[in-house]
C-alpha cells in the first residue's frame, strides 16, 4: 500500500545537533530537498551558544571545550570542509597544550600538540619504559592506519555489521580487540610507573564507562583524535552551526526551530512523516532522527512499533555521563596574567569510574578542566571581557533528588558551594584572577538536560560500546526510517556520524567521495 499523503520532502531530519546538521548537508548536496526540525528556538543542540544580556557580552558554548583532531588531514576536517565548502576555520593551542596534574601523585605533565614531540618527551621522562612506550605508540599508529574500519559496519545492516565486527575481534585486524585498555597497559605492555599510566590513562572523559571496560582499540581511536591535535574553531561553535544551515539552504533544505515532534507516523511498518506539536503533519520518504536512539524509541515511537532488536540492545547501553560546569565572566585586563591558549586539568584516582558525589559534604573533585574561550577564539576581540570555564563530568543521578526542587534553598546553597570550591581552582591555577571575576553561573546536570533537552544532560550519546553493536545502526529496521548522531559511532564535534547515515540512505559511501573530492581539489 502506498502512502495516502504525499512526501513533501525527502529527508525530515529531527533535531539539529552536529549529527542532525551535518547529515542534512550532506543529503542536500546530494540533492535531496532536506527539512530539519529543532525544537529549541535556536539550532545546534550542544553547539548552543549561551549568552546573559543583561549581566554583560559574554557568550559560552557549555557543549563544547575545544575540538580534537581538526589538523587538515584527518576525516572529520575533510568532511566538515567538504559539507561547508571550507567556510569553517580551526585554531591550534599553544605547542604546550594542555597542563595535567595529578594529585595524588605529586607529579605534572604537559602535553604538547604534536604527536611526535609528544613521544620524544614521554621517552626522555620516563627513560626506564622507553621500549613501552614506542611500543604504544606503535599500536596507536596502526590502529590509525585502520581508523576507516571503526565505522564500515554502521553503513551495513544488522547481520553483516556482526559479521565485520566479528571477524575483526576473531582475526585481530584491529590489535587487542579482546582486551580493555587497562589490560593493555598493564598485562601486554606491562607499564610499571604509576605517572606514566596516569599519563595514559588520562583521556578518559568521553567513553562513559570504567577504563577497565573500555576496549583497547576505541580508547586508541579516541587518543589518536586527541593526539592529532587541540583546536577551537574561530568565531566559536556556532559558526559551524552557520555554516552547515548555509549549506542545507544553498540546497533547498530548510532548518525550522520550535518545532517539537511528538511522534513518528508509521503505515505498515514504514516511517511516513512526523507529527509536530506546532502545525499540520509532515511527510517525507525518509525520516532521520538524530536526537539519539534511546530517545527516539521512548518518545517518538509507540510500543507496537518499537523495533526489539534495539530495544534489547539498548539494555546493554548507558548514556556518558552529564557534567557540571562554572561559566565565568571576567572585566578587565587580563594581559598580565599570561592566560595560555591551552587547557588546566587536575586528576586524581580514576575519575572513569565516577565515584565522587558532588552533593556530598566534603566531596573532592576527581577531574577537573579549566579553560578560556575568550582566549582560545581567534576571533575574539574584546580585550577586557574574557570567559572562563571550568568543567567535571559526573553523574545525573547524584542530582536527581533536586528535581522539582531547583527554586529551593538546599539547591542553591549547594551550588554556591560547588561555585566557591571551582573558583578556589582558579586561584590555585592563576592567582588573584578571581579579582577580576564578576559574572558566574554554574550548570548541573538538571540544568545541561534543560539548556540542550539531552535526556539526563548526556550530551555525548551512548557509551563507547556502541561502536562495536551491529544492532545500533543508521538502518533502524522500518523501512524509511534511519538514525543519526552520537548513538550511532563517534563522540563530540564530529560530522562522521551524520555523513555515515547519509551514505546509507544515498546508496554511495560519502566519506570516501568526500575524501576523493578534497584531495582533487
Amino acid at each position: 500500500m502506498e502512502f495516502i499523503m504525499t512526501a513533501q520532502y525527502d529527508s525530515i531530519i529531527i533535531g539539529s545537533g552536529v549529527g542532525g546538521l551535518s547529515c542534512g548537508a550532506a543529503l542536500s548536496k546530494a540533492g535531496q530537498r532536506v527539512l530539519v526540525l529543532e525544537k529549541n528556538k535556536s539550532p545546534g543542540g550542544g553547539m548552543r551558544s549561551f549568552s546573559d544580556p543583561e549581566a554583560g557580552p559574554w557568550t559560552w558554548t557549555p557543549g563544547v571545550q575545544w575540538v580534537c583532531g581538526y589538523s587538515k588531514q584527518t576525516s572529520d576536517y575533510i568532511l566538515l570542509h567538504e559539507l561547508t565548502e571550507g567556510s569553517v576555520t580551526f585554531s591550534a593551542f599553544d605547542p604546550e597544550c594542555q597542563l595535567k596534574t595529578f594529585s595524588d601523585l605529586d607529579y605534572q605533565f604537559m602535553f604538547v600538540n604534536d604527536r611526535n614531540i609528544l613521544l620524544d618527551k614521554l621517552k626522555r621522562e620516563f627513560p626506564e619504559e622507553e621500549q613501552q612506550i614506542v611500543k604504544y605508540f606503535k599500536l596507536l599508529t596502526a590502529i590509525d592506519r585502520k581508523s576507516d574500519l571503526f565505522s564500515m559496519p554502521k553503513l551495513f545492516g544488522p547481520s553483516i555489521a556482526k559479521i565485520m565486527l566479528w571477524s575483526s575481534k576473531t582475526f585481530k585486524i584491529l590489535p587487542h580487540m579482546d582486551k580493555s585498555f587497562t589490560e593493555v597497559l598493564e598485562n601486554v605492555l606491562q607499564i610499571k610507573d604509576p605517572r606514566l599510566k596516569a599519563v595514559l590513562s588520562s583521556f578518559s572523559h568521553y567513553f562513559g564507562v570504567p577504563l577497565d571496560a573500555v576496549p583497547f582499540p576505541f580508547y586508541a581511536y579516541g587518543q589518536n583524535i586527541q593526539f592529532n591535535g587541540m583546536f577551537y574553531p574561530d568565531g566559536g561553535s556556532q559558526k559551524i552551526v552557520e555554516a552547515l544551515i548555509h549549506t542545507i539552504e544553498k540546497h533547498g533544505g530548510e532548518v525550522k526551530c520550535d518545532q517539537e515532534v511528538g511522534n513518528i507516523l508509521f503505515e505498515q511498518n514504514r516511517a511516513m512523516g512526523v507529527e509536530i506539536e506546532k502545525g499540520d503533519p509532515l511527510y517525507a520518504d525518509n525520516i532521520i532522527s538524530a536526537i539519539g536512539i534511546s530517545e527516539t524509541m521512548s518518545r517518538l515511537m509507540t510500543g507496537e512499533v518499537r523495533p526489539p532488536k534495539i530495544e534489547k540492545s539498548l539494555k546493554h547501553h548507558e548514556s556518558v555521563p552529564s557534567f557540571l560546569q562554572l561559566l565565568i565572566g571576567f572585566k578587565g585586563d587580563l594581559s598580565a596574567f599570561g592566560i595560555k591558549k591551552r587547557a588546566y586539568k587536575t586528576l586524581f584516582g580514576d575519575p572513569s569510574v565516577m565515584a565522587h558525589d558532588p552533593t556530598e559534604k566534603g566531596w573532592e573533585c576527581d577531574d577537573i578542566t579549566l579553560s578560556f574561550p575568550s582566549v582560545l577564539n581567534s576571533r575574539h576581540s574584546d580585550a577586557y571581557h574574557h570567559t572562563a570555564e571550568i568543567h567535571h563530568e559526573t553523574r545525573y543521578e547524584y542530582f536527581e533528588k533536586y528535581i522539582g526542587k531547583t527554586d529551593g534553598e538546599e539547591y542553591k546553597k549547594l551550588k554556591k558551594q560547588i561555585t566557591f570550591k571551582y573558583l578556589e581552582y582558579l586561584r590555585t591555577q592563576f592567582p588573584g584572577l578571581d579579582q577580576f571575576v564578576v559574572y558566574t553561573k554554574l550548570m548541573t546536570p538538571l540544568d545541561v538536560e534543560n539548556f540542550t533537552h539531552h535526556e539526563k544532560g548526556s550530551i555525548f550519546g551512548l557509551d563507547i560500546d556502541k561502536a562495536a553493536d551491529p544492532e545500533l545502526l543508521p538502518r533502524s529496521g522500518i523501512k524509511n526510517l534511519y538514525f543519526t548522531g552520537q548513538d550511532l559511532f563517534a563522540q563530540g564535534i564530529t560530522p562522521i556520524n551524520g555523513v555515515l547515515t547519509a551514505s546509507v540512505i544515498t546508496h554511495q559511501n560519502l566519506i570516501k567521495k568526500m575524501k576523493r573530492d578534497y584531495l582533487s581539489g
